[in-house]
């Protein structure tokens, strides 16, 4: 079975303060200089109403266990994929999904940014598929373990921007 992700974070701000900052030209730079993972931003597409598709690449988090590194790819390199779209009364939803090329590993899930008292909440939840014989089960545990821990980290950075 699948590992499952499903973390929430408080925002001090509405969801479009949010929304603009998440989904803009901002977020791979700031990304980048905060949390030091070389984030780089390969794409923004606008689409209808507001939606936004972002297309980031950043190196793997630190601590990958050795028995994991062959199976991930030579670069060290995720691409990250956040289809956001259009305000529905008045949260923003979307995809999201990280592809490390060449690997065993499917990642991927939904976000949320809702309104909560005066500000909002951003929800991720997901689930992680490695398909490794024997070792496919505790190599899923131990990506929902750094997937929640990076997105701890975002979460710090987008308040920072957000203040």
């Amino acid at each position: 079975m699948p590992g499952k992700i499903s973390v929430r974070y408080d925002l001090p701000v509405d969801v479009e303060t949010a929304y603009a900052a998440i989904s803009g030209n901002d977020w791979a730079p700031t990304k980048a200089r905060e949390l030091g993972d070389d984030s780089t931003q390969v794409s923004r597409t606008e689409g209808p109403a507001g939606a936004v598709t972002l297309v980031v690449t950043r190196k793997l988090p630190d601590g990958v266990p050795g028995f994991l590194t062959q199976f991930l790819p030579a670069d060290g390199r995720v691409i990250q994929t956040d289809t956001w779209g259009a305000a529905d009364d008045g949260v923003r939803a979307g995809t999201w999904k990280a592809d490390t090329v060449g690997s065993p590993a499917k990642v991927a899930g939904v976000m949320r940014l809702e309104p909560a008292g005066s500000g909002c909440v951003y929800v991720v939840e997901g689930s992680v598929k490695v398909s490794i014989p024997l070792i496919g089960g505790k190599a899923e545990n131990l990506v929902v373990r750094m997937t929640e821990k990076l997105t701890s980290k975002e979460a710090d950075v987008l308040r920072a921007m957000l203040s």
